[in-house]
């Protein structure tokens, strides 16, 4: 099937959210606000584009032969493939450096080839995003039957439940895995994907909407993003905090979807964005890569040896290189087997 028409406005979020991302991982932006309520939001953004992306791709298939099998095979040629390709370079470094804190077991290399990569840094948000692929049509075939809002109304109060149960998803999810350990326990309730249904669902609801987002959106999302960072400091209430800290990425996105709508085409910088973010998953898995091959040679002793800017650049230069060389493949291969693109 041809692919939809690409809002750019998607496109400039998802820059914008790589970039994030490197910030994140280097660390240069320290932990102050900014960094807390927009920085490291960069994830659950994402993951709302994930929601809104997949609800356009059903949008803009119905009534043709578009089924769960052809949903499946265009993510897994977008993400696992990728991700496959990813993996021998890891592991490359891995066997080389030796890392103290990775435990590599003989079962290992199935888990990885499975999609569940523990042990690999930052590698979490990939095990993440294939849970939700595999349970997006059951969500999709639900918003057709009771409506968007009922599946918005269930993934927030699932996510507000594990915001309340944490500590007990903590301890249950301890254990499991293929190497049991404190990195592990916490890996586990990272890919706990029910707590982040909101924010899929909510980008399921805000699908039909996205392409009319302007100065009424950016100025009621940008009223409740200031309401969920208030309640995220407590000014609601201690005991409210966690949950106003969780709703705070669902405003933000609306907000950076209207503001790159309303704002004008800079020559330079909004192409620059637009290529980011459409090469978001090739980035992301190639800082991946630069950021372990870093850990793995000095430690997290590096963030006192180099200038955190300069290892944001290192990461982004990483990130570019995979991403120029996923492409050079795919040029070299043509003819041969279609290799998928690492842009998304």
């Amino acid at each position: 099937m041809p692919p939809s028409p690409r809002l750019p406005a998607i496109d400039l979020v998802k820059g914008c959210a790589i970039l994030c991302v490197l910030f994140i991982h280097s660390q240069a932006l320290g932990d102050g606000p900014l960094f807390l309520y927009v920085v490291n939001q960069a994830v659950p953004i994402f993951v709302v584009l994930f929601g809104l992306n997949s609800e356009l791709w059903w949008q803009a298939r119905s009534g043709s032969k578009a089924t769960i099998a052809s949903f499946y095979a265009r993510r897994a040629r977008r993400i696992l493939v990728p991700m496959w390709a990813a993996l021998p370079v890891w592991w490359a470094l891995a066997l080389l450096l030796r890392p103290a804190d990775v435990v590599l077991t003989r079962t290992l290399p199935l888990w990885h080839a499975a999609g569940w990569l523990s042990q690999v840094g930052t590698g979490w948000f990939v095990t993440m995003i294939i849970q939700l692929v595999l349970v997006f049509p059951l969500l999709h075939a639900l918003a057709r039957r009771a409506g968007t809002e009922t599946v918005l109304v269930a993934g927030l109060a699932c996510t507000l439940a594990c915001v309340r149960f944490r500590f007990l998803l903590l301890a249950a999810l301890a254990g499991v895995g293929p190497a049991p350990g404190r990195a592990q326990d916490f890996f586990n309730y990272f890919v706990f994907s029910p707590r982040l249904l909101a924010h899929v669902a909510f980008g399921m609801w805000l699908a039909p909407k996205v392409d009319r987002l302007g100065g009424t959106a950016a100025a009621l999302s940008a009223a409740a993003f200031a309401a969920c960072v208030a309640g995220a400091e407590g000014g609601f209430g201690a005991s409210r905090a966690p949950y106003a800290a969780a709703l705070v990425p669902l405003p933000l996105t609306v907000l950076l979807l209207a503001a790159w709508r309303l704002l004008p085409r800079v020559a330079g910088v909004t192409p620059a964005f637009e290529w980011l973010g459409q090469s978001s998953y090739g980035v992301y898995l190639g800082q991946l890569l630069t950021h372990n091959a870093f850990v793995f040679a000095l430690g997290l002793g590096l963030y006192q040896r180099f200038d955190l800017w300069l290892y944001t650049a290192a990461l982004l230069a990483g990130g570019l290189f995979f991403v120029w060389l996923g492409e050079s493949l795919r040029r070299v291969a043509r003819g041969g087997i279609a290799l998928p693109s690492p842009a998304r």
